[in-house]
Order: C-alpha cells, then structure tokens, then sequence
C-alpha cells in the first residue's frame, strides 16, 4: 500500500499542469527546473522571488475574497453576487512552493500555500489534489477526503484512483443515509450540514444535490434548492426526486405551468411517488383544472392510502363542482384517517340525514 502511494504521488506530480516557456515567464520555468531536479530549497526561494512581484494584488485580492465570504452563500445566490475578479495564472507559484514546502517536511508553510492556490483558482485540482494527500497523511482523513474527491471530480485521475483506495465514498453514503432517515421528520438543518459533508467528498452526485436542494427548500431557501435541483438534473436527468424538487419550487413561486411540467417528468421515471402527484394537483388547481386535479388526488390516495389530506383536498374540489355526494365520500374517508380539517366537513354531510 506504502509503495503504490508513493508511486502515485511521483506520478501526479510529473503529470500535473506547467505553464509552458511559450507565456514567457523565464522565472516560473527556472523554478520549475531546480524543483524536477529536486533542489528544493532553491527552487522555494525562486518561486518566494516571482510571487513578491504580485504579492500586493494577491493580499488585495484575499481580503476582497474574505469579505465575499462572510456574506451567507443564501444571500449571495439571492443578490447574484459574485466572487471578486483573479488572474487565476498567479496560484500557480503558491501550488509549486506548496509542493516544493511539502517535499522538505515543512507542513504547516505547504499547507498555507496549497490554500491560496486554492482560493485564487478553485479549479485547480492538482492543488486539492496535494492538500489532501498532505491532509490524509496528517490524520485529517476526512478533510483529505474531501479534497481528493473535488480534485476527482476536477478531471484529476490520480486523485479519483487515491480516493476510491481510501473509501472516501463511504463517509458520504453514510451521511446520506443519515440524512435520509431525518428529512422525513423534517430535520432540514442537520439534513443540510449531513449533505453539505457529502458533497464535499462528492460533488458530482445527483442524488446528495437533491437531498440537500430538499433541506434548502426546507428551510424556506429556494433560490439555492433550485440551484441545487437544476444542477442535479443536468447530472442525472432521471433523477426524480430533482424533477419533484424543482417542481415544488417552480410550484411555490406561482409558476404551476413549469411546476406541472416538472412534476410530470417526476412521476414518468416514478409512477408511485405520491408526493409528486400531490403538488402536481396543487398546481393543476392554481391553473383551474380541477378534474385533472382531483386525478392526482386519486393517485395520492392510491399510493399512501393513510394520506388524509389528498381526501379531504379531493372532497373540497368536488364540491366546488356542485358532486356533493361524492364530496362526503371524501370527507368521511379523510376523517376516518384522523385528518382534523375534514371533521367539520363531514358533519355537515351529516346534517340533512339526522332531519330525516
């Protein structure tokens, strides 16, 4: 195990990106020759030397980036706010002293570079990739697992190969499970903070994107859940649990049209998914088609038989369409489940009967 981890470390970083001596950056390309050829310590003072040059626009940059941050991401997403401008070119001499840092044992100096890399170019997945190796022999097996997996998903093959060698993945299907027993009693923030861990280790995953768009909506964040749902159906667009979940917020946001059309593709790939057919009806009610809305009702009722609520939604339509006798069917069925709003209703059905 030893020898093969070893062998793809020497691997990853002869296969990582270099700038070419075509941009024109003699400095950069005499560091990177001393770090091949292993002089370590010269190759630290070369790179120290090229980022001075731009070290006042980075530390600018950094404290723009930090007050970005500080801002909660729900309120970002809402504002459409975006991160502060980077040439992205200037992580790259952080990520080679970085590496140069954790070739010679010097942790703690490797780690603050691979971090700004990171935070200048969040795409640079040979930086996630050495942060996490030097984070997993660390003891921090889970934050290293969180980097080797965005650095997977960053295109990184030698970081996806480390990741699976760890099974990373299990420390997200556990919290994804987790999550999954909670949100039915809808615990939506330790379903988010369960998620949000998830993600971390898989960003790619369809599934966790849904389940934390479920915790944003929740949690009444429905620019971020449809973010989330949106993202999720474009990885996986038979995800029907995306399709629901875009469905409910087009839904909440008045648009039944795109909820109807959303919730639709939910129960095509789930023809038993009584919550989809139960905001399909919302929706069909909001465009006044009432028949087809108690339709849906129907469907609810036949795939969570306890559902009183789809009764009782079912009787309030047909009444409204003058079928009053098929009205205190519902009523009585939605009482007989213990659903409270339809008591009234049934005793009214009741009424004319004890005249008699």
């Amino acid at each position: 195990m030893k020898q093969l981890f070893s062998s793809l470390l020497l691997f990853a970083f002869f296969s990582l990106p270099f700038y070419s001596s075509a941009q024109g950056d003699d400095a950069l390309e005499n560091a990177k020759t001393k770090q091949k050829a292993g002089s370590h310590s010269e190759a630290i003072a070369a790179f120290t030397s090229i980022i001075k040059q731009h070290d006042a626009d980075v530390q600018k940059y950094l404290q723009q980036l930090s007050d970005y941050e500080k801002i909660p991401a729900f309120e970002r997403a809402e504002k459409g706010m975006e991160p502060p401008p980077v040439d992205i070119n200037l992580a790259m001499p952080y990520y080679l002293r970085g590496y140069s840092y954790s070739v010679t044992g010097k942790n703690t100096d490797a780690m603050n570079n691979f971090n700004t890399a990171i935070k200048i170019n969040p795409k640079l997945g040979a930086a996630y990739f050495q942060r996490g190796k030097l984070l997993w022999t660390t003891g921090k097996r889970d934050d290293g697992c969180i980097d080797l997996g965005m650095a997977a998903s960053l295109k990184d093959s030698v970081a996806k190969e480390l990741f699976e060698e760890k099974f990373c993945w299990k420390e997200a299907v556990a919290a994804y499970h987790e999550a999954s027993s909670k949100i039915n009693f809808n615990e939506y923030q330790p379903v988010l903070d369960l998620m949000q861990k998830a993600i971390k280790l898989c960003p790619d995953s369809a599934n966790y994107l849904g389940m934390r768009g479920r915790a944003y909506l929740g949690l009444g964040k429905t620019e971020l859940a449809m973010a989330d749902f949106e993202k999720a159906i474009s990885l996986s667009p038979k995800s029907f649990h995306a399709w629901y979940g875009r469905g409910v917020v087009n839904y909440t946001k008045g648009k039944w049209q795109e909820a109807f059309d959303d919730l639709s593709k939910a129960v095509e790939l789930n023809d038993h998914f009584a919550p989809a057919y139960l905001y399909r009806a919302y929706a069909c009610e909001g465009m006044d088609k009432n028949q087809s809305a108690i339709y849906d009702y129907q469907q609810v009722e036949r795939w969570d038989p306890l559902s009183g609520l789809a009764w009782f939604k079912s009787g309030l339509l047909r009444s409204a369409m003058g079928d009053q006798v098929g009205a205190c069917k519902d009523f009585h069925k939605a009482t007989q489940l213990s659903y409270p709003e339809a008591m009234d209703y049934a005793e009214k059905c009741d009424k004319p009967q004890k005249k008699k």
